[in-house]
């Protein structure tokens, strides 16, 4: 079964994401002359700012995750749906009430916007692209209802879906309008993008509950208590959430601040490619989160060193391609995206670090998270996000390291966890066979 569960999950997951990355690197160029690239580094980082109020999602949809990972093993499909129900009910009346407060200041308070951001358009210009975005957001939360089914399910590649069929929707929108010659405005672009995931979240949810009717939310079935249930096993990970929010959703910032926003067009197209190692891997490592839950359930020692031993084994090949888009970043970002941009020997270099550490914490999150073994990695992320920001500032102005100076402070920070989490896995495992 195990065997099975990673086949369809990798080979899916692979297709798609290989898709979806090629997509990406293919609007790259597109974005930059639709927009321009200092706009386009005005796009980067609003949707980098909006993730942050994530932080009032309270971690609702990794609570719900494990509650049905629990409830669907069992085979409770009543017990299953009221936490569905329940989920669905609370984040729409919670991202509701965020949505009024943002609409106060969005567009009834006089923001100064563009100057914050460093952007040629209009304050009211930027309030609007952010609301999309914000819209955009909110659709991937209330999704996460259909996502828990799927992760229980272990149909992890399928949450990648979406994804894909709204890459695949806006890069033929941006190649429409250069071919055209119309220049998008950012709310424009945000725009599409909001209509495209609502497309295919419809969709998705449509097609999902036709399959699973039994786990179709009813209003009449949804519970404060219950709600708040789900709050409660997700505050852990919420707090996880916010620390990492603080590292890797304030380096886009940072980076705009101190170099300005054509820089943080060429910091995201070094991520983007950082990216396709450690998203790939951690796609890959999709099911481990809940094969991992049901092997600590079950209490079964020789299943979760399987496990261990499949993550350390893909750990290595993503840690090649790592090295392989080091060596190749320069040609590669010429050829398919702008030849004007150059990446330095030390940011190629520390992005291949950055990329190994994140690879490494990843995969053994995802063992310990299945378990809900978070205390560490709590306190861990906590010290993280204390030490990343100042860190990355020093060594991005008085370090003299530049761009470089975000990998390298990025890759101090976590590897804390990476060192700890080895010793708390193994000793769960000890735990494991010690039990009778």
């Amino acid at each position: 079964m195990m065997r099975d569960v990673f086949l369809r999950n990798v080979g899916l997951s692979t297709v798609l994401k290989l898709s979806t990355f090629v997509l990406q690197f293919a609007m790259l160029p597109l974005f930059m002359k639709v927009l321009g690239k200092g706009e386009y580094g005005v796009w980067v980082v609003l949707q980098s700012l909006v993730i942050w109020v994530s932080v009032l999602e309270l971690g609702i949809g990794k609570g719900l995750r494990n509650k049905l990972i629990e409830s669907l093993g069992v085979g409770d499909d009543r017990l299953a749906r009221r936490y569905l129900s329940s989920t669905l009910f609370g984040q729409v009346v919670l991202w509701g009430l965020i949505a009024c407060v943002l609409v106060v200041l969005l567009f009834l308070m006089d923001l100064p916007l563009a100057f914050w951001l460093r952007s040629s358009s209009p304050d009211r210009t930027i309030a609007w692209s952010v609301f999309f975005c914000f819209l955009t957001f909110v659709l991937t939360q209330l999704s996460g209802v259909v996502h828990a089914i799927l992760y229980a399910k272990h149909w992890n590649s399928a949450t990648a879906l979406v994804g894909f069929a709204a890459s695949t929707g806006l890069f033929f929108y941006l190649l429409l309008s250069h071919r055209l010659g119309h220049g998008l405005t950012l709310p424009e672009l945000a725009g599409v993008n909001f209509a495209l995931f609502a497309l295919g979240y419809a969709i998705q949810s449509s097609y999902l509950f036709r399959w699973f009717p039994g786990l179709v939310p009813r209003w009449s079935e949804a519970s404060w208590g219950i709600f708040l249930e789900v709050t409660r096993v997700g505050i852990s990970f919420l707090l996880i959430e916010i620390t990492y929010m603080v590292i890797f959703m304030t380096d886009r910032l940072i980076v705009l601040r101190m170099f300005g926003s054509v820089m943080v067009a060429e910091y995201d197209v070094v991520l983007r490619l950082s990216a396709l190692a450690t998203t790939g891997f951690s796609l890959c490592i999709g099911p481990i989160w809940a094969l991992s839950g049901t092997a600590w359930a079950k209490q079964d020692q020789a299943m979760m060193l399987r496990l261990w031993r499949i993550v350390t084994a893909l750990m290595v090949p993503f840690g090649v391609v790592s090295i392989v888009i080091g060596i190749a970043m320069n040609p590669l970002i010429q050829w398919l995206i702008d030849p004007s941009i150059t990446i330095s020997p030390l940011v190629r270099g520390t992005m291949v670090v950055y990329t190994w550490v994140v690879i490494w914490g990843s995969a053994y999150a995802s063992l310990l998270n299945g378990m809900g073994r978070t205390k560490e990695q709590i306190y861990c992320s906590i010290i993280a996000s204390l030490l990343n920001v100042p860190l990355a500032i020093w060594l991005c102005g008085v370090g003299g390291f530049g761009m470089a100076g975000v990998f390298i402070s990025s890759a101090l920070s976590i590897s804390l966890f990476g060192f700890v989490a080895p010793f708390v896995w193994w000793g769960c495992t000890k735990q494991c066979g010690d039990r009778p």
